[in-house]
C-alpha cells in the first residue's frame, strides 16, 4: 500500500512538474515556409492585447461585397511592452497590411511576421516562434 501512495506521489509532482510545457503550443499551425508568407490589407476590427498571446483582427473586403475576419496570433504582452508596442498601437479602422505564416488548414488567420502602417512603418508584434527577419528582408516594398 505505502508503495502505491509513493508512485501516486511521485506521479502528481511530474504531472504538476510536466503541466506548463503541455499548456503552451507548438506553431505548427502556420506554414513557416520561407516564401509562403501571405501579405493580408484591411482594417483593425480589434487589437486584443492580452495574455498569453495577443490578437489582431482585421477585416478585408474580398472585392465582391463580402467582407472576411482574419485573425493574426502575436507575441506576449511582456515581451511587446519591452519592445515599445502597447495595447494602443493599433487603432481600430486603421488600415494595416499583415504579414504573416499563414494558417495550414486554410483558415483566414495567421502567425504574425510583422504589420506595415499606411505611411510605410513597420510594427513587429510578432512571437519569438515565427521569426519576421527574413520574410522582412524578401518584403518587394521600401519602408521607412
Amino acid at each position: 500500500m505505502r508503495t502505491n501512495w509513493l508512485v501516486g506521489g511521485y506521479l502528481a509532482v511530474a504531472v504538476s512538474i510536466g503541466a506548463p510545457v503541455w499548456a503552451h503550443h507548438s506553431f505548427g499551425m502556420f506554414d513557416q515556409t520561407n516564401g509562403n508568407e501571405v501579405a493580408i490589407t484591411g482594417v483593425v476590427k480589434r487589437w486584443q492585447f492580452v495574455n498569453p498571446h495577443t490578437w489582431l483582427i482585421i477585416t478585408v473586403d474580398n472585392g465582391d461585397g463580402s467582407l472576411t475576419d482574419w485573425s493574426f496570433e502575436g507575441s506576449a504582452v511582456p515581451v511587446l511592452l519591452q519592445r515599445g508596442i502597447s495595447g494602443d498601437t493599433f487603432v481600430e479602422g486603421e488600415t494595416l497590411t499583415v504579414v504573416a505564416a499563414p494558417m495550414k488548414d486554410g483558415r483566414p488567420g495567421g502567425g504574425m511576421k510583422f504589420v506595415v502602417r499606411e505611411d510605410g512603418s513597420i510594427v513587429m508584434p510578432n512571437d519569438d516562434g515565427i521569426p519576421n527577419a527574413s520574410a522582412l528582408e524578401r518584403w518587394p516594398f521600401e519602408t521607412q
